[in-house]
């Protein structure tokens, strides 16, 4: 396989990805501000830190963010940059109460030391919520 161009998918450099889960104990926040997915399954580059819940860039270039929130009545949320809401949601099930899905996702280009993170926020209670058979769940990786 000599003298092939490199594909630019070497595990080793470059690589930057992350999948975290919301943890049953964090289900149905009640404050806004930063919802933490304690419960990482990959962290490649080593940039999504669950004990904020805050994704730090490391690497500059284009990036996919997804949140897939599992609800039960009304969630609101964003995936937001340096203070910035990049896209959001308002999902309701009110008044029928039933276990949904809600997603958003955007892609970005960011700078290192650019942070991206899920912010929650709306009266009351958000109903975000995560059991063993229903995950929410935070991903992010780096196109290039």
């Amino acid at each position: 396989m000599a003298n092939q161009p490199p594909r630019g998918d070497n595990f080793s450099t470059g690589t930057v990805a992350f999948t975290a889960k919301l943890a049953m104990s964090d289900s149905y926040p009640c404050s806004a501000g930063v919802l933490k997915f304690s419960t990482v399954m990959l962290n490649e580059g080593g940039g999504y830190n669950n004990e904020t819940g805050i994704f730090t860039c490391s690497q500059e270039g284009f990036y996919h963010f997804a949140l897939h929130a599992s609800t039960y009545g009304r969630a609101q949320c964003a995936i937001v940059k340096n203070e910035t809401k990049l896209v959001s949601m308002y999902h309701t099930t009110l008044p029928d109460k039933c276990s949904q899905m809600a997603s958003i996702s955007c892609v970005v280009q960011l700078s290192a030391e650019d942070r991206v993170w899920v912010d929650v926020w709306g009266p009351g209670r958000n109903d975000v919520f995560a059991t063993l058979d229903n995950d929410t769940v935070f991903t992010g990786v780096r196109l290039g």
